[in-house]
């Protein structure tokens, strides 16, 4: 078996032909994006590259508006490694309070490129930017669809178009969803990391705004900060791995709620979900900034649940099943003319 992430080396080809089909080796595509960003990725005709998705809801659009005929199916776990250093530093005696790290985007500056679109496009893209802000995190896809249909477009044919817009518009909710959270953080001294926060940075008093790092840099930050902050993609079925790595390193996560957390989450004294239009926002960050409170051994909790729950382990496994499934489907393939293996 052979894998990767966000579709990267899934179109390995030689002799015009894709690598895995003449080697005859499974190879798994990890998919945790929206199809819309790159569809590319999720429609690949081979016998041998499986989709793996991360999040259920990703591989519903996928069959709704791409209809791959690859090996599809969401992985059993979401896996994140156990961060080594978490019990480096107790919780109490860690240096970093609050840590925000994301690359970000300014909402204003994507909403003012599409007055340079089509009048119709426009038209959608507001209809259903204006409903997808208010709702709680989750997909939006059917919000996107009720408004294109609305101005008369369908979205079985130019899926150029169709994804375009509908790559504008996530973008678009992600970028409203993180910058309400961080406007919450202003007033506070705050650590947050990233590019693309140039259109909030000037308004700081306290919060301290600082570049990228690398990655790999990444566990022993998150070993040495109390509250980690996430704001998610647009979905429901899970978490982002944000909030796994932090409930893993004994940090409590900050994040916005969605049904995954509200459902699954509730009882992990550790996880704060909030609403990022909440406009007493500020307030509750605020609170729990200076909160008084000592969570040490309360983070065990929280690291027992990302053990459970978002086993590293059990994400491998989850391939490997995949990858014997494709092998063992090499015997059916002589008895299936080659027109009906992808239809």
């Amino acid at each position: 078996m052979a894998w990767g992430c966000a579709g990267v080396g899934s179109g390995l080809r030689h002799n015009d032909q894709i690598l895995w089909d003449i080697i005859k080796i499974p190879f798994i595509s990890v998919l945790a994006d929206p199809p819309c960003w790159m569809p590319v990725h999720h429609f690949m005709p081979s016998r041998y590259v499986a989709n793996a998705y991360v999040f259920k809801e990703w591989l519903q659009v996928q069959r709704r508006l791409v209809g791959s005929p690859q090996y599809s199916a969401v992985l059993d776990a979401v896996g994140v490694p156990p961060n080594p250093h978490r019990d480096d530093i107790a919780w109490r005696d860690r240096s970093q309070r609050m840590a925000f790290i994301k690359t970000a985007g300014d909402p204003q500056t994507r909403r003012q490129k599409w007055a340079n679109f089509p009048s119709r496009w426009r038209a959608i893209l507001e209809d259903a930017a204006a409903s997808a802000i208010v709702c709680e995190t989750g997909d939006i896809t059917d919000i996107f669809l009720a408004a294109y249909e609305s101005h008369g477009l369908c979205p079985d044919h130019r899926k150029d178009i169709l994804f375009g817009l509908m790559c504008e518009l996530d973008l678009y909710v992600r970028e409203h969803r993180m910058t309400a959270f961080a406007t919450a953080l202003l007033d506070l001294p705050v650590d947050i990391y990233g590019r693309g926060w140039d259109h909030l940075a000037h308004k700081a008093t306290r919060a301290r705004f600082h570049p990228a790092f690398d990655a790999m840099t990444l566990n022993r930050v998150y070993a040495d900060t109390q509250f980690i902050l996430n704001t998610s993609p647009n979905i429901a079925s899970n978490v982002h791995e944000r909030v796994a790595s932090g409930l893993d390193s004994r940090c409590c996560v900050i994040s916005d709620h969605n049904a995954f957390t509200r459902q699954h989450m509730a009882d992990i004294p550790t996880f704060f979900g909030v609403d990022p239009n909440s406009p007493d926002l500020a307030d509750q960050m605020a609170a729990l900034y200076h909160s008084p409170t000592d969570y040490t051994e309360a983070t065990r909790i929280g690291a027992s649940y990302a053990a459970r729950t978002f086993d590293g382990r059990a994400y491998m496994l989850a391939m490997l099943k995949i990858a014997e499934e494709i092998k063992t489907a090499e015997h059916f393939h002589a008895s299936i003319p080659k027109e009906l293996v992808f239809v």
